[in-house]
């Protein structure tokens, strides 16, 4: 019974310590994609880095996001980020750090997100992402705005045919 005792009494305080050191610690950049579309459709990111990411843009032309990394290292690290499928969605055609492409980089699907993981180095400034779709140009609310004009248009040629 002593001994049942003495493992659970160091599963116990050995527990918090495993969890925090195994835990991934995730940051968040918010406002992705807020310079495309509507301006208001906007994403928050998660991301796992020794770098920080200060910026981001999103290229709606190239369906791409760049993100800019700053910090120190010494060492070879790994940058994970949780892309929304909203945001931008795979296939990835490619991911390039600092303009080369890269391929040693893998994808998981979570739930609303995939996560990425990308191997940087310490000179890595610069990474952009590919994908096949990326948020879209314009938001629910100029989809809105076209009905609304389709239906206007059909509503006036009705009562008022066009004369040519």
């Amino acid at each position: 019974m002593l001994k049942i005792a003495i493992v659970a009494a160091i599963v116990i305080l050995l527990a918090p310590m495993v969890g925090s050191s195994f835990a991934e610690d995730y940051k968040t950049i918010s406002g992705v994609g807020k310079e495309v579309g509507d301006g208001m459709t906007t994403y928050d990111v998660q991301y796992s880095s020794v770098k920080n990411i200060v910026s981001s843009s999103v290229s709606t032309k190239d369906k791409s996001i760049d993100f800019v990394l700053v910090g120190k290292t010494d060492t070879n690290s790994t940058l994970i980020l949780k892309l929304p499928t909203g945001l931008i969605s795979g296939p990835f055609i490619g991911v390039f750090e600092d303009g080369q492409i890269i391929t040693n980089y893998t994808t998981t699907d979570e739930s609303g997100d995939t996560a990425i993981s990308i191997p940087i180095n310490p000179l890595t400034e610069k990474i952009s992402i590919v994908g096949t779709t990326v948020v879209p140009e314009f938001g629910p609310i100029a989809a809105i705005v076209l009905a609304i004009a389709i239906m206007t248009i059909v509503t006036v040629t009705r009562f008022r045919p066009i004369h040519l």
